[in-house]
């Protein structure tokens, strides 16, 4: 965890106001002990989210309020009553909402979800297997721009096992979903099945997957500069220029007609 730890030190302020998410689960019940450890004075609301799914929901929400409470964290809470269209996707839109909302609320610089290094590959993986292009196969990063704030990633670095063994030696208690063992989910396959074969093979297996994501994101970001610098001249009123248009190499062209149906059909 010492990656981690340097990674906070460095990044947080004295005075940042912080949202994060915290399920309850062994990841942020991780990430929430890391942050009230560091050497900063911050400002930390813990936003937990009762999805309503399960069972155990009710009684995860109190043992995250009791320890919010005993460490004197500021607690938000929201409960999903309803679904419409698909769960996971409706569930996570309304998490953002919310989650977007207490960064207004309190004027957070960062918004911090536990996502690790198990997580990164499991999503790289299952798009690779869903065939995908190069962009979306770089998973996700340290740090996402939002319009006001940052949503801040500081697990990456990290394992599932690195986090559980964090917990035990520190004796700190955390939720087990009971879904996330369930073969029934994708990710849940990728992370029974695919993933112990990767780490037999090699280790820190989790830290080539890191470098790949963060270096197709750094070609996605030149590219994307590119392109949005010859869009300006070959996409004006509603209206391409052939002739400019295809001056450009095959992958610039390619982007271009991307950007604009991207831009037509938005995320549909």
């Amino acid at each position: 965890m010492n990656e981690v730890k340097a990674e906070l030190n460095s990044r947080l302020n004295n005075g940042d106001v912080i949202v994060l998410a915290l399920s309850g689960g062994p990841d942020s019940m991780c990430l929430i002990d890391l942050l009230l450890n560091i050497k900063k004075n911050i400002k930390i609301i813990a936003a937990h989210v009762n999805h309503n799914l399960r069972e155990e929901s009710i009684n995860e929400a109190l043992m995250v309020k009791d320890y919010c409470t005993n460490n004197n964290v500021i607690y938000e809470y929201m409960e999903i009553k309803e679904y419409k269209g698909n769960i996971e996707n409706c569930a996570r839109e309304k998490r953002y909402e919310f989650f977007e909302k207490l960064v207004e609320k309190y004027h957070a610089k960062y918004l911090l979800t536990a996502h690790h290094a198990d997580d990164l590959m499991e999503t790289m993986l299952m798009r690779l297997s869903r065939g995908v292009n190069l962009s979306s196969l770089k998973g996700f990063n340290l740090l996402t721009k939002r319009k006001n704030y940052y949503i801040y990633r500081p697990l990456i670095y990290v394992t599932k096992e690195n986090i559980i063994n964090y917990l035990d030696k520190r004796n700190i208690k955390y939720a087990v979903d009971k879904t996330n063992k369930e073969d029934a989910y994708t990710r849940n396959r990728f992370r029974k099945y695919m993933l112990p074969v990767l780490k037999k093979e090699n280790k820190n297996i989790h830290k080539n997957f890191l470098k790949i994501s963060e270096e197709i994101n750094e070609y996605d970001n030149y590219i994307e500069k590119i392109v949005n610098n010859k869009i300006k001249e070959i996409y004006i009123n509603k209206k391409i220029n052939i002739v400019k248009l295809n001056k450009e190499e095959d992958l610039i062209r390619k982007k271009i007609i991307y950007s604009i149906l991207k831009d037509i059909y938005k995320e549909n």
